[in-house]
């Protein structure tokens, strides 16, 4: 290989992580909270609540993106990064724990 086609600079950083899910940013300030006991949490907290409880918080990475142009009323778009062909629709409300199974359930 020629030494003008490598990048130079570019390398690779291990993580601890296994998955990561994605939360869109856009929906989840339009909700403005709406889970957890009393509603006023984020589902991206709630999530990693429920990983933690789950004993997988270091193995599952929950990071606030963009528009996944899907854009549902009163619900939070939700992507597993190893599915990126499908998005979860998540109304106001529901359990993390649901959430999560509904990601992957052999996972969680």
């Amino acid at each position: 290989m020629s030494k003008h086609l490598a990048a130079p600079g570019i390398r690779t950083a291990l993580t601890p992580w296994e998955d990561v899910v994605l939360v869109c940013r856009k929906c989840s300030r339009k909700l403005d909270g709406g889970f957890g006991k009393d509603g006023a949490a984020t589902l991206r907290s709630e999530l990693k609540l429920a990983l933690h409880e789950a004993g997988r918080r270091r193995q599952v990475r929950v990071v606030e993106t963009g528009c996944f142009s899907v854009c549902p009323k009163r619900a939070i778009s939700v992507m597993q990064g190893s599915r990126p062909g499908e998005v979860l629709v998540v109304p106001a409300g529901t359990e993390a724990t649901e959430v999560l199974r509904r990601l992957d359930p052999m996972r969680y």
